[in-house]
């Protein structure tokens, strides 16, 4: 054996004993702790300079190879590093210096160009986490997500990889334990987002991920899940052939979970994330849904941002608001008991529920919702005061208070006193009276 050879064996010999080790008991047998892994990080911790400094003296030998062997120990470094450097890991060694070293090589070395790496490292993935195998193998499992970013965020997945991907994102989410089911949804993320998009569509990908992922909503336990989620089923619509504003569709099932699940979520976060989306959902049609969505996400407060933001919501050309006008007035009002909690809640929610009403609400002629938009007005300014009295006269609670009481009086202003509007007009005349209290002059 050559002195280059044996460095060579010594290299993978390291690499080997730097993997995470393999759980003895399937990943929902045992949940995984952190202190579990305090053996395997100071190891690492010992093993990782080592291998450093063979990379190191031998990088022709690795990094510009042109032989079987070094594209193997090169394909399984590639995987050892992304497997380090996953984040969020139960697993993961806090030395910083050790980390920058695995970013330098994997920004130096991905995205792997060479055909004979990347099939090197689709099959040891293929050996580490498939069928069943990533039940004891949770470190592959966070690496492979790792490395998929690292080689593919710039570039489509490759048919052969897709299908991979969404075997493994199907198959780990069958799991109890959280960060599997995460990891599960961040595959199909990325599949969406990084694939060949009629490829998916043809091969009706969209359609297994959205059914998938639709049964989760009712059980996210953290608003990033949810978000994830949301994410996830909000981008299979665009490959939807089928979807309309006019035909009850998936569009219609999404708006009729987030409705639901902003009442029914486990906290207020997940509350806040849902109702995000029945904005987003209600917006979706709408020719100019980039320009709405940039409009909800400035700042409010901003009298002009607010003005530009009204103006553009009015715009929402999407049918869909009107069938879900009523539930929507009706989810506003379930939910104002949040408007009660403490302030950077209540503030959130109201600034939710405002967006939401311009984007939803705003564009639809009164006459058509009257008698649900009579008692939603109603109650709800009730409902404001309420808020405003809780937070003891809070100057940002009172701020956009006004914004939104504004907003109401602005709607309601062409309304003549007739039969048919004397209601409307009733509520204009009150709220006018009341955005003359000094309480909201002084927030003008």
């Amino acid at each position: 054996m050559t002195h280059s050879n044996g460095h060579l064996q010594q290299i993978n010999e390291l690499i080997n004993a730097c993997f995470v080790s393999q759980l003895k008991e399937d990943v929902d047998e045992v949940t995984p702790e952190r202190e579990n892994f305090d053996g395997y990080r100071k190891a690492l911790e010992m093993q990782l300079p080592l291998l450093f400094d063979l990379l190191q003296q031998n990088k022709n030998s690795i990094f510009e190879c042109k032989d079987q062997e070094g594209n193997e120990i090169l394909a399984n470094l590639l995987v050892l590093l992304c497997e380090i450097s996953a984040p969020n890991t139960v697993y993961r060694t806090a030395n910083e210096s050790l980390q920058r070293n695995v970013k330098r090589i994997l920004k130096e070395q991905m995205p792997v160009d060479k055909i004979a790496i990347k099939f090197l490292v689709l099959s040891l993935y293929q050996e580490k986490i498939g069928k069943t195998a990533w039940k004891k193998q949770i470190g592959a499992l966070h690496g492979f997500l790792q490395f998929l970013h690292e080689q593919f965020s710039k570039k489509a997945l490759p048919k052969q990889w897709i299908n991979f991907c969404l075997s493994v994102s199907l198959t780990v989410r069958d799991s109890h334990e959280p960060f599997c089911k995460r990891i599960g949804i961040l595959l199909f993320n990325l599949i969406l987002n990084s694939s060949d998009f009629l490829s998916v569509q043809q091969q009706n990908i969209h359609s297994v991920i959205y059914d998938s992922a639709f049964k989760d909503v009712d059980f996210v336990d953290s608003e990033e899940a949810a978000t994830d989620i949301w994410e996830c089923l909000y981008k299979c619509l665009d490959y939807f052939k089928e979807l309309d504003s006019f035909n009850w569709s998936r569009l219609d099932d999404l708006m009729e979970k987030a409705l639901k699940t902003v009442t029914m979520a486990p906290n207020d976060l997940i509350s806040l994330c849902n109702m995000q989306y029945i904005r987003k959902c209600a917006s979706y049609f709408a020719i100019n849904k980039q320009e709405i969505e940039v409009h909800c996400n400035a700042n409010l407060n901003n009298p002009m941002e607010l003005k530009r933001c009204r103006i553009t919501c009015a715009t929402n050309n999407s049918y869909i608001i009107y069938r879900w006008a009523k539930n929507i007035l009706n989810m506003f009002i379930d939910n104002s008991y949040k408007l009660m909690h403490d302030k950077a809640i209540s503030m959130q929610f109201l600034t939710e529920m405002f967006k939401c009403y311009l984007v939803c609400i705003t564009p639809i002629p009164l006459q058509i919702i009257r008698p649900h938009m009579i008692s939603f007005l109603d109650k709800f300014t009730a409902v404001l005061m309420e808020t405003i009295v809780t937070h003891k006269c809070d100057q940002e609670i009172v701020q956009l208070t006004t914004s939104i009481l504004h907003t109401f009086k602005k709607q309601l202003e062409h309304t003549s006193n007739s039969p048919e509007t004397a209601d409307y007009h009733k509520i204009y005349t009150a709220l006018s009276q009341l955005l003359e209290q000094t309480l909201f002059l002084q927030n003008k």
